[in-house]
């Protein structure tokens, strides 16, 4: 018993201490409680109540009532009377037919809408998550620099002490420390920051948990545009844009409609079911023109038609700037590919030149100045290395989404 309890007292904070943000999971999490989405999904919900609405606007119109009455002048008792009523009107130019049509583009937009709302929301959570993580490695390597200059300020104030190195030196060397306690400071508070943009994006309490780091693979290399979302909901509105304006043309035809009505009536007895008397069934054509309407309907139909030319020059041109800015975005990615693998190397060569210039320093054969750059270039090279790696993680997944494609491969 006594070594189960020391094992769940060695286990336990270790679980504690374990638990982490995964960027899977404060996706999701984004996705969950983004008021974005649920606005998305509102209007999702009343693109398809439109659609539905549109459907039974092709159904006929039935009305069934019932009337009692009772005449006191005559003395008669209750009169009882119930009818019902069928009718149906059917035109040349049916806007029932182009309700549905239009309400189908619609529906498919809402569609389009919702699904880019979500890669967008997915996309933002990534950019702020890797914005901490990247600020959590800063201060680290602030940290561990912090760490060698006190070494270095140590070392010094020996050399110092015995007469090895002057005033101006350790002077020189302790400047050098407070600016790296200003550095990790100033890493602390934007760490701090980025934090609470980014939980107060998800809208959730941080319970103070380190992030970690996501397995992500850069696999883009060419990508030729065929479309994205946007494009597909410029088109839709396009074809929307042309079903309009062919009711707009139909209208300068004759106005010709087919209707249907049937009416049923019983002034006696409304129960008897059986001995309904039927006092209307009628089917009738009717054709009519409007002369003076004329020059009305030319001019929305003009209307109409420059929208449409608008809307279609638009998409055009829409066309040619994405294959323009697909090009920009994957050149920046080859870009910082490039920059990336030059950084690498440079890190390792800076990394090797630190560790040659302390054992230098510490017999004398170079100066606190000559520590220093080498110090410093190795915590740029280091500083570079890091942000060219999230960049073009970042530029990888700003193509994803410019393509409409997963975001992380998942969303």
């Amino acid at each position: 018993m006594r070594r189960i309890v020391i094992l769940m007292l060695i286990i336990i904070p270790i679980l504690i201490f374990a638990e982490e943000y995964t960027l899977d999971q404060l996706i999701n999490i984004g996705l969950e409680k983004s008021y974005d989405i649920k606005q998305e999904n509102v209007n999702n919900l009343n693109a398809r109540s439109d659609l539905r609405s549109s459907w039974i606007g092709l159904l006929p119109s039935a009305r069934i009532s019932v009337e009692s009455s009772k005449k006191y002048d005559t003395g008669l008792d209750w009169l009882n009377n119930a009818s019902f009523q069928l009718s149906k009107n059917i035109s040349l130019n049916e806007p029932s037919y182009y309700n549905i049509r239009t309400s189908i583009f619609n529906k498919i937009n809402a569609d389009l809408s919702l699904e880019s709302r979500k890669k967008l929301i997915a996309y933002t959570v990534f950019l702020k998550y890797l914005a901490v993580l990247e600020s959590q490695k800063k201060l680290d390597i602030q940290k561990e620099n912090l760490k060698l200059q006190i070494k270095i300020t140590d070392q010094v104030q020996i050399q110092f002490e015995i007469g090895d190195k002057s005033t101006l030196e350790l002077q020189q060397s302790k400047i050098s420390q407070i600016d790296y306690e200003i550095a990790v400071n100033e890493a602390i508070n934007s760490l701090m920051k980025l934090r609470k943009s980014l939980f107060s994006y998800l809208n959730i309490d941080d319970e103070g948990f380190d992030l970690s780091t996501p397995n992500i693979n850069t696999t883009i290399r060419n990508a030729e545009f065929k479309t994205n979302y946007s494009l597909q909901q410029k088109e839709n509105s396009l074809k929307t844009s042309k079903i309009l304006l062919f009711q707009q043309k139909m209208n300068f035809l004759p106005s010709i409609s087919m209707s249907y009505s049937l009416y049923h009536n019983d002034p006696n007895d409304i129960y008897d079911f059986e001995n309904y008397n039927r006092t209307s069934n009628t089917l009738s054509l009717n054709a009519s023109y409007n002369i003076f309407n004329l020059l009305e309907t030319r001019e929305q139909y003009f209307q109409f038609k420059r929208n449409y030319e608008l809307l279609e020059m638009d998409l055009e041109i829409t066309k040619e700037n994405n294959v323009i800015d697909l090009q920009i975005l994957l050149s920046d990615l080859e870009t910082i590919r490039q920059s990336q693998k030059l950084y690498e190397d440079k890190l390792e060569l800076a990394e090797k030149n630190l560790q040659m210039a302390q054992e230098h320093y510490k017999y004398g054969m170079i100066s606190l100045l000559d520590l220093d750059r080498s110090k410093i270039e190795y915590q740029n090279s280091r500083m570079s290395s890091m942000s060219k790696e999230f960049e073009l993680l970042k530029k990888q997944e700003e193509i994803n989404l410019f393509l409409s494609n997963k975001i992380l491969g998942k969303w």
